[in-house]
């Protein structure tokens, strides 16, 4: 059986923690780590975007005592907890029942290979440039050039690819060159514009605002909203897939893909 520190390392090394501190050194602000901590052994651990009450039910059927997840369980400084929250819930079955929770936030969005990176070979990336590189392979946003296609065509291939219909287009006609921002990207796609460090016809990431929206159009850029779940969950799976055959079935892992968000 794994220790929980031996199991950590390995989620570390691909998605070390020194990259969240870098990008927090740069203005973002973040949370990742071993957020809850209940046990030194591991007997299994499930993987799921976020912490859900779908998330924790699974773990106590597989009889895992470690919860893996993108957002943080903890963002920001909690006030109060109620066990009649069912926001709050999750987080308090997991101490009530020794589940510890480890969040790979930031650091994993920009890791050589993290999220933001499985989101631009998704959308059709050989090769790209990192938009705000904090080292030569990692950062957030990534440029890339794509064989010669339309806005609609390429909607309809992510429809197919990220099995979802909730993906939202502004603009029409073709796409030479994208910007993919994965997660809430809309302020940094809006700043890499303003500044000239990308010239994409394309912008695609989620959760945008009207004025982002506005603005990027107004700079006549084509925008593709993907659902925030989707653009992330592919390199999250990606990133199981990764640990998982490292750790060679020594401890129990399990993935939850949680179709309520596509």
């Amino acid at each position: 059986m794994y220790s929980l520190k031996d199991f950590f390392s390995v989620l570390n090394a691909y998605a070390p923690l020194t990259l969240s501190q870098k990008m927090i050194e740069k203005g973002c602000y973040d949370n990742s780590g071993i957020l809850i901590n209940c046990c030194e052994k591991v007997s299994g651990a499930v993987f799921s975007l976020d912490l859900s009450k779908e998330a924790v039910i699974k773990a106590e059927r597989e009889k895992c005592n470690v919860i893996v997840t993108h957002h943080p369980v903890i963002y920001k400084p909690i006030s109060t907890l109620s066990v009649q929250s069912p926001l709050e819930y999750p987080l308090m079955r997991c101490v009530d029942k020794g589940i510890t929770v480890v969040s790979m936030h930031l650091n994993l969005d920009v890791a050589d290979g993290g999220i933001d990176h499985c989101l631009a070979e998704r959308l059709g990336a050989e090769s790209y440039k990192i938009i705000d590189a904090i080292s030569e392979k990692e950062g957030y946003g990534r440029e890339f050039s794509v064989e010669t296609t339309t806005l609609g065509q390429l909607t309809a291939k992510m429809k197919k690819y990220f099995s979802t219909t909730k993906i939202l287009t502004y603009g029409k006609g073709e796409v030479h060159k994208i910007a993919s921002f994965c997660g809430s990207g809309g302020n940094e796609a809006l700043t890499a514009v303003k500044n000239g460090k990308t010239n994409a016809d394309l912008i695609v990431t989620s959760d945008l605002a009207h004025h982002e929206i506005k603005g990027l159009i107004d700079m006549g850029k084509k925008v593709m909203v993907l659902p925030h779940y989707v653009a992330e969950e592919y390199g999250f799976n990606r990133y199981y897939e990764r640990v998982k055959n490292q750790l060679n079935g020594q401890i129990k892992t399990v993935y939850l893909d949680d179709k309520r968000y596509r």
